[in-house]
Formats: C-alpha cells, sequence, structure tokens
C-alpha cells in the first residue's frame, strides 16, 4: 500500500512543480495529488525513489505512521458527528493501515473547545480533527478566530446531508405549504426548537426572517432534545439530521415536510425542499457536513497519504452500509473539490445572516 501512495506522492510533487509558475501552492498540491496516477506499477515508483526531484518528497513521509494516531472529535459520544467519523475509522482496511486511530471526544463551545485543543497539537500527523459547517459558521459571525481555511487542510469529507424540518403529529400544520400560511397568518406563533448558538440549524429563523415570514427559536443542547421538545408539544417543529428522528417518524410521531438541500435528499426522496415549495426559499441550501483534518502545516507528504487512506474509506462498500444505517447520503465531494467548498460555504453563510 505504501508503495502504492509514494508513486500517488511523486505524481503530486511533479504536478506542484508545474503548478508553482501560475499560483500553484502547497495546498493546491495536496488537493490535486491522486487524480490519474493510481494505475502507476508499484516498480516505477521504486525505479524513481532515488531521483533528485522526489527525495524531498519521500523523505517528508519517512517512516510514518510510527506510531498510533488521535482524532478530537469535538462533539459528544454517538451524535451525528461521531457515528460518521468512527465509520470512517473503520472502514480503513487494517492490512493497508497498520496503526490505530484513538477517538477523543471533547465537548463544548458549540465544538470550539475540542477544535482548539487540537490546534495546539503539533503538524505532524499524529494528531487530526474535524472542520464542519459549525466551525466555519463561528468564524463568519466573529465566534472565533479559527479561519479554518487557513488552520486546516481538509482530508477527507465524512458526512454531507440537508437537514430535516419535522412538525410534530398534532402541530397546526402537516406540509411545508401548509406552515408557510401558518406563519403568514400566525406571525411569531410558530415555535421552532433548534440546537445552540454557532450552530447550523439555528440559522433557521433567519432564513424564515429573510422570506419575511417570523418565527420563534427555542434553543436545545442537541437534536435529540429538540425532537424531545416536539415530541412533548413544546415546540411546533424542530431541525434535525435524519438519523437521530429516523425512529418517530416511522412511527408516525414526526413528519418530516421538508429538507433544507437545494436538491432531495436519497436518504428522504419523498421529501420536498423548501424552496419546491414556496420560492421564497430559493437560496436555502443547509447542509450538515464534517471533513476530517489536519493543521496547517502537516508535511505535503503526510497530508496525501492519509487523503488517500480516509477519502478510500469514506467511499468505501464498508462505510456505505453504516451510511445507510444510519440514513446518511452518499459522499460525492472529492479531495480537490474540499477547501473551494470551505471556503464557498463560508461565503454562503454570510450572504443569509447579512
Amino acid at each position: 500500500m505504501k508503495k502504492r501512495v509514494l508513486a500517488q506522492i511523486m505524481a503530486a510533487a511533479m504536478i506542484a512543480g508545474m503548478l508553482s509558475g501560475c499560483g500553484g501552492n502547497g495546498e493546491n498540491m495536496e488537493n490535486n495529488k491522486t487524480e490519474g496516477t493510481t494505475s502507476e506499477p508499484e516498480s516505477a515508483a521504486l525505479e524513481s525513489e532515488d531521483k533528485p526531484e522526489n527525495k524531498a518528497v519521500l523523505e517528508g513521509l519517512g517512516n510514518y505512521p510510527e506510531r498510533d494516531l488521535e482524532i478530537i472529535i469535538p462533539y459528544k459520544v454517538g451524535g451525528t458527528t461521531d457515528l460518521a467519523v468512527r465509520g470512517v475509522l473503520d472502514a480503513i482496511p487494517k492490512e493497508e493501515f497498520g496503526k490505530q486511530v484513538t477517538v477523543t471526544n471533547m465537548v463544548g463551545g458549540s465544538g470550539l473547545i475540542g477544535t482548539e485543543h487540537f490546534l495546539t497539537k503539533d503538524a505532524d500527523g499524529y494528531t487530526l480533527g474535524l472542520v464542519n459547517c459549525d466551525l466555519v459558521l463561528n468564524y463568519v459571525n466573529g465566534t472565533t478566530e479559527i479561519n479554518p481555511s487557513e488552520a486546516m487542510i481538509p482530508l477527507a469529507t465524512v458526512e454531507q446531508d440537508p437537514y430535516l424540518l419535522l412538525a410534530g403529529k398534532d402541530a397546526p400544520f402537516q406540509t411545508f405549504e401548509e406552515c408557510v400560511a401558518y406563519a403568514e397568518e400566525h406571525p411569531g406563533e410558530i415555535v421552532a426548537g433548534v440546537t445552540g448558538v454557532g450552530t447550523i440549524p439555528n440559522l433557521l429563523g433567519t432564513i424564515f426572517e429573510n422570506a419575511s415570514l417570523e418565527i420563534q427559536s427555542v434553543p436545545y443542547d442537541s437534536a435529540p432534545d429538540a425532537i424531545a421538545g416536539v415530541l412533548s408539544g413544546e415546540v411546533d417543529l424542530c431541525i434535525s439530521a435524519m438519523a437521530p428522528a429516523v425512529g418517530n417518524i416511522e412511527s408516525g410521531n414526526l413528519i418530516p415536510i421538508a429538507v433544507t438541500s437545494a436538491e432531495r435528499s436519497p436518504s428522504s426522496p419523498d421529501v420536498p425542499t423548501m424552496a419546491e415549495v414556496d420560492q421564497r426559499f430559493a437560496n436555502v441550501n443547509l447542509i450538515s457536513w464534517i471533513m476530517i483534518a489536519a493543521p496547517a502545516k502537516t508535511p505535503d507528504a503526510i497530508v496525501v497519504y492519509m487523503q488517500d487512506i480516509l477519502s478510500k474509506a469514506a467511499v468505501s462498500d464498508s462505510y456505505a452500509s453504516i451510511r445507510k444505517e444510519f440514513y446518511f447520503d452518499p459522499i460525492t465531494l472529492t479531495v480537490e473539490e474540499m477547501a473551494d467548498f470551505i471556503t464557498e460555504q463560508g461565503e454562503y453563510y454570510k450572504s443569509l445572516i447579512n
């Protein structure tokens, strides 16, 4: 495995050399590393190891990994983020990556406490962390000085899913069309359960406001807590990923009335988008997304190696079975697209807030 990845690294190094004359940098090299090179024979890598232009890259990898790795998940055990990351880690073939990846859950501050701790670690490839939608939103809001595009290098996308708008079976509306009509006729009377400040679900009130509709938002600590609020009648609806809600959806206690993405979700194909129902929501494309990341100064060779290992696990048959179990949509972002996607999401959040 390592010989094959070394071949990919050397190809990436040559591409980076060509890009350097037109503004390319280390991050561009890392994000455009393997396409078209995976079929290179292992013997080619062995024959070229001694070439001067490849030595620096190979020395950068060295004997990595010589010991087990740690990944810091800044959310609680058993949540969507935790399930997705652990699922991808479990999908790494042990024969291809002979080390363990220990998971440390460090909760608090909408993910900021664990993320700040992660970024105090050495950029040596032995401590990984996460970049996700909430971190980018917190940066846009000015809650943190961590600029994800500068502080981290994305290695693999492990989850990208829309949120569901969920109404209780006794709510005064049972479809999104009825919800919009009720909001028009009863301004401010709809009460929505959202997870706290600094999370994407907390933008629900903003997108209704942008559509000239008024609702109330009640913060909860987690999606399961918000769901419990709907079930108890404390709130009329909530916004959640599919996984925490599926049992109550199947029992009929929760009714999915819309998805927050621009397109319907493969996991909920019968649920309309908000824009399908009302064009005032045409710009709504809120999705939950999570990437495993390395600190920005991690050596190029280690980044390319871990991108190869983790991105393949994320699209493997092994992880596909886990995705289906938790109703996660298929991963469509490629390694090459991740960095631009993070920037684009930041710009999108700014447009909603402003």
